[in-house]
């Protein structure tokens, strides 16, 4: 048994090593910075860190994310070493001989739920939800300007097929942009159930994503480009 999954994990790596080096490959071939020769040097490098993190448990993963820079010095450094090895040679890693123990800042004062809330009420700043959302509407409007009949709203969103915004204290608005050709973007109950509601799922869905680019996740979606971004979705959501 142990056997058979540790087999099936390094399948798994390997499929998302192949998956982003191919990846990675179509969009420095777009890149005169990079020499073609050099391109599937490039591209096996990021799928084979990728697939070093992707079986790595949530916990792992945001620990990574808290040294980035650090990570990245490291490779860099391993790269460095590795192009200077001669043929058989072995890599000399730099290794510090003592570590400073960390003991942090700790808490710092604890205050009561009520002095907290008084505080965090000092510094919120109120913004309509358009602001952030973009241009919304609700049955009425749908129903009127792109014909969607309020039965088939309440039905996608029961489903989770559509983003349903809660506007005050009742009334629920969707955001146009989610709608192509009379119906919500395929997908979007993905994105709903990584995210921890309604409205994180949708501020990203809506914001230019560098992961993807600086393109927005709703447009990729808009074109069928699912694939990547439920890819990038499972990757930001799971380490949150």
């Amino acid at each position: 048994m142990a056997g058979s999954q540790a087999q099936m994990k390094n399948a798994r790596q390997a499929q998302v090593a192949d998956r982003i080096a191919a990846k990675v490959a179509d969009v420095l071939r777009r890149e005169t910075a990079f020499e073609a020769s050099s391109v599937a040097l490039y591209a096996n490098i990021a799928g084979a860190a990728a697939a070093a993190i992707v079986n790595l448990p949530a916990g792992a993963r945001r620990q990574l994310g808290k040294h980035q820079a650090e990570l990245a010095q490291r490779v860099r450094r391993l790269v460095e070493a590795l192009g200077d090895v001669p043929a058989g040679g072995k890599i000399e890693l730099e290794l510090p001989n003592d570590v400073e123990p960390s003991k942090g800042e700790g808490l710092g004062t604890i205050v009561t739920t009520e002095e907290g809330e008084r505080s965090l009420g000092e510094f919120a700043v109120a913004r309509r939800l358009e602001d952030w959302a973009g241009p919304v509407a609700g049955a009425t409007e749908l129903h009127r300007d792109y014909g969607i009949a309020r039965s088939t709203l309440n039905r996608w969103q029961h489903a989770g097929d559509v983003i349903a915004l809660l506007k005050g204290t009742k009334k629920h608005v969707y955001p146009i942009e989610q709608f192509i050709d009379g119906r919500p973007a395929r997908n979007i109950a993905a994105i709903g159930a990584l995210a921890s509601n309604q409205r994180v799922a949708w501020l990203w869905l809506s914001q230019p994503n560098p992961v993807l680019s600086g393109r927005k996740p709703i447009d990729l979606l808009k074109r069928d480009h699912a694939d990547e971004v439920l890819e990038a979705a499972q990757t930001y959501f799971a380490v949150q």
